[in-house]
């Protein structure tokens, strides 16, 4: 009795270490949703974003030439305006009720921010690639050239009076002014990071190994953080003294294209070309990645939030308080992904041992696994290997065949449950459909074959006198099996090719030229040419069976039958081919299933054209796996085939049985 209680206190304990690891594993599942819609919709391509806190209004510059202002409660928009190229950089000066906006059509746009109404414009007369303005809006800064070799730092007094006009033979794309407005912050294409005062001269100079990019505000200790064509990062102080700095493990071939950080400068956010945005805490460690699925060209600290846009019709949060929660979990994802794994199995065991029928079954089954503890130890990586390569493959599938996965959805956090969408879209896509078609023809043909002429030659080599010759025959009508069924399959291609092709050239030679087809490109001959692949059908496996079934017949039953008068034809009907129904049904079975599997010749001949000619279920299956990358897809088809499958094959032993 104390026994039991003690399994019972540790069958609960147990359920609520599962029930606590399994949450917090959820939680570290849950990633992508740290990403949510802000509700922004521009409908075209966006580029850059502002916020006025004071209004709450909330600003976009799309790479459409608009510049949109939303409400920040209600997301309805407020104001558009249209401009002539590329809204590059957006800065709020919510005292003086302006937004100054750079465009790629040369001009810097003062614009009311409740109104939309364009107070005033400075039009650089080239091509305009960063601004700033100091904290009491008395001068503007503008970085714009030309050319990579022809390149100005333009700076202008509220009124639209040019101040300076510094000339560089170089890019400098990055520009801002040091927290007290007396100095600018440059960076440029040799990799250089430079304070200067406003007419030009160099304060001091700092490099990077890369060409700059991108130079944005950072913190709130009056920090820059630049970034470098190769994805390395540097993050300085007024001082241009180096704060810290890194080179992100990006995946191969990644374009870095923005950069960013919270409102608290303690994680830096990078963006590529290819959509991935890669999360970076203060030690350098990339400790979250998501993908946006385009390009990524901004961010935006918003207290406890980044806004994230790029080249499409998005605005997405990232909340910094859930990153932060996952991030420290993640130090420890072995062990609760453990737990969860580990914590069910103590359960079902402690319940086992618990319950005193099912604990004396488990001691006398655990005496008779120590009894033969030898046999059970040896099997254990066979059954290991069967669960790990069979059993849980199935599974998946049965599970995944339920859900959204696709190369698209791939992480946990992104699947989601869809019921029977995918099995519906076997039925309204078409393709599935028409492969049945197909496959019932092919299935049809396939059972000829194999009771044909398999069945002939065997019943023909039991009938030959000799041994020896027996044994030649066997060998020579087996023989081919060794043969790759790729092999095969590419001699027919070439069979087929009406060039040079083996069947064109002897219908020509017979001068029957008017018989003469494109085989495998014709519509109405293509499904027949892949039929009539393996002529003259001689299936090895069928003609074993066969002629196994027919040597296991009794010598004593052809004796009786030909005392009685039967003649040859008499015995095969009356006595060895209802003998050899096992064989026969077994065959069928085989059949059955290779050939629903089985899409090898069609892939390699036609792909399933031309159309869907040729279209079989089992490459609509490999094409969703491997080309269009619907995974969840493929596994509901992987599962209707299974059914399928095992439906006809019970429906078949049933029937025989039956017989029997």
């Amino acid at each position: 009795m104390r026994r039991q209680k003690l399994w019972i206190v540790l069958c609960v304990l147990f359920c609520l270490i599962f029930g606590v690891s399994f949450y917090l594993n959820s939680v570290l599942n849950q990633s992508s949703k740290l990403f949510s819609d802000t509700g922004y919709k521009t409908g075209v391509k966006n580029n850059t974003m502002a916020y006025d806190e004071n209004r709450d209004i909330f600003f976009v510059g799309t790479y459409d030439n608009k510049l949109i202002a939303f409400s920040g409660e209600t997301k309805e928009k407020l104001w558009e305006m249209d401009g002539k190229g590329v809204f590059r950089k957006l800065i709020v000066h919510s005292e003086d009720n302006m937004l100054y906006a750079g465009s790629d059509d040369n001009h810097v746009y003062f614009v009311n921010i409740e109104t939309g109404e364009v107070v005033s414009d400075i039009n650089v007369q080239r091509r305009i690639y960063d601004i700033d303005v100091t904290a009491d809006g008395s001068e503007v800064v503008i970085s714009a050239g030309v050319s990579t070799a022809k390149h100005n730092i333009l700076v202008y007094s509220s009124d639209g009076e040019q101040l300076h006009n510094n000339k560089y033979t170089f890019q400098v794309k990055c520009v801002c002014y040091t927290a007290d407005g007396s100095n600018l912050i440059t960076a440029n294409n040799r990799g250089e990071i430079i304070r200067m005062e406003t007419d030009g001269t160099e304060v001091k100079k700092v490099r990077m190994d890369y060409e700059v990019l991108m130079m944005v505000p950072y913190g709130t200790q009056g920090e820059y953080l630049a970034m470098g064509s190769d994805g390395s990062y540097m993050v300085v102080d007024d001082d241009l003294n180096i704060i810290r700095t890194g080179t992100p493990d990006m995946m191969s071939g990644s374009v870095a294209l923005s950069i960013g950080g919270d409102q608290d400068g303690e994680h830096i956010l990078i963006g590529t070309k290819q959509g991935t945005v890669y999360i970076i805490d203060n030690s350098g460690r990339i400790i979250y990645t998501a993908d946006m699925g385009t390009s990524v060209s901004g961010f935006l600290p918003m207290g406890d939030e980044v806004y994230i846009t790029g080249y499409g019709d998005f605005v997405m949060s990232l909340d910094i308080a859930d990153l932060d929660l996952m991030a420290s979990l993640s130090g420890y994802s072995t062990l609760i992904y453990f737990l969860t794994v580990f914590s069910p199995i103590v359960v079902i065991l402690s319940l086992i041992m618990a319950i005193p029928r099912t604990n004396r079954l488990a001691k006398r089954f655990g005496k008779m696994v120590y009894r033969y503890r030898t046999a059970y130890i040896l099997l254990i990586p066979t059954f290991g290997l069967l669960i790990f390569f069979n059993y849980v493959p199935i599974v998946m599938a049965f599970t995944r065949a339920f859900t959204n996965w696709s190369k698209f959805n791939y992480a946990a956090a992104d699947i989601e449950f869809v019921g029977f969408d995918n099995f519906k879209m076997m039925f309204t896509e078409g393709y599935f459909l028409t492969g049945l078609e197909n496959l019932l023809k092919i299935v049809v043909t396939g059972f000829l074959k194999v009771l044909t002429v398999p069945l002939l030659i065997a019943w023909l080599v039991y009938s030959v006198k000799g041994d020896r010759t027996k044994y030649i025959l066997r060998f020579l009508f087996v023989l081919p099996i060794v043969v790759p069924s790729v092999v095969s399959a590419l001699l027919w291609m070439q069979i087929y090719d009406p060039n040079i092709g083996a069947l064109n050239q002897l219908l020509g030679k017979l001068g029957l030229e008017s018989w003469q087809r494109v085989w495998l490109g014709n519509e109405k001959t293509a499904i027949w040419a892949i039929i009539f692949m393996g002529f003259p059908f001689v299936n090895a496996l069928a003609f074993l069976l066969y002629y196994g079934g027919f040597t296991s017949i009794d010598a004593e039953l052809y004796e009786a039958a030909r005392m009685d008068g039967a003649k040859r034809f008499d015995i095969f009907k009356k006595i060895q081919f209802p003998l050899i129904l096992p064989q026969l049904r077994l065959i069928l079975t085989l059949t059955f299933i290779g050939v629903v599997q089985d899409f090898n010749g069609v892939y390699l001949l036609t792909q399933g054209g031309p159309g869907t000619s040729t279209y079989v279920p089992g490459l609509e299956l490999y094409f969703n796996a491997t080309t269009f990358g619907r995974y969840g897809y493929a596994c509901a088809l992987g599962v209707v085939m299974f059914l399928f499958i095992m439906v006809a094959t019970l429906i078949g032993r049933r029937a025989s049985a039956a017989k029997n």
